[in-house]
């Protein structure tokens, strides 16, 4: 009985925090886009000097979504999947790639994995 209570304050304590937390993230959300634009707006790239630019962030999203999109045309119906985004910038200069430090507010080169160099090349091939 208890513990049926306890939940049920649980639920209603959620519910009514809803309203709330909702706009919250999405606003956080918001700024940490931002944040990550006006970095790439005057971060010089690690390889040739270049400014990356909002431009390398397009093209992080571009090929972030070719990945999802390989991966769930590869996986069975109503699998769900848990992706880790693996880069968040993309030098359009010179293609070298970033991930974003949130702690730290920079980008930094990304290091190709064992796991990555494997899966990369399927992905590209098809």
């Amino acid at each position: 009985m208890i513990k049926n209570i306890r939940e049920g304050i649980i639920v209603l304590v959620f519910i009514l925090l809803l309203p709330i937390l909702v706009p919250y993230s999405l606003l956080k959300d918001r700024v940490e886009k931002r944040r990550r634009r006006q970095l790439a707006s005057r971060f010089v790239c690690l390889e040739c000097g270049e400014i990356l630019g909002v431009e390398a962030i397009q093209l992080a999203d571009e090929r972030w979504d070719e990945i999802v999109k390989a991966i769930i045309a590869k996986s069975e119906p109503g699998t769900r999947l848990r992706l880790v985004r693996t880069v968040d910038a993309i030098c359009p200069h010179c293609g070298c790639l970033y991930l974003y430090h949130q702690a730290e507010r920079t980008f930094v080169v990304r290091k190709e994995s064992p796991e990555w160099e494997r899966l990369e090349p399927k992905l590209d091939s098809e």
